[in-house]
């Protein structure tokens, strides 16, 4: 039977899919809609910051990916 997920294999692994997923919640409807008020932020609704959030949180997830992955394979470039 073939497996349809890879899991992670190390705690590094898995503190970047932690992330990733932390990132997906806190863009789905739920947070969202606690986010989305009349409220400026800023001089920006406080539901455009919180996509701004979002936007650099992911980059620092997959910088920070790279970082533990590179560390792990032992590659120094």
């Amino acid at each position: 039977m073939s497996q349809y997920f890879v899991l992670p294999s190390s705690w590094r692994g898995w503190l970047v899919l932690a992330g990733f997923v932390a990132v997906i919640v806190a863009g789905i409807w739920p947070v969202i809609g606690l986010v989305n008020r009349p409220v400026l932020v800023m001089g920006l609704p406080a539901v455009a910051v919180w996509s701004y959030l979002i936007i650099f949180a992911c980059c620092g997830v997959m910088a920070l990916g790279n970082l533990l992955v590179a560390e792990e394979d032992g590659d120094d470039d």
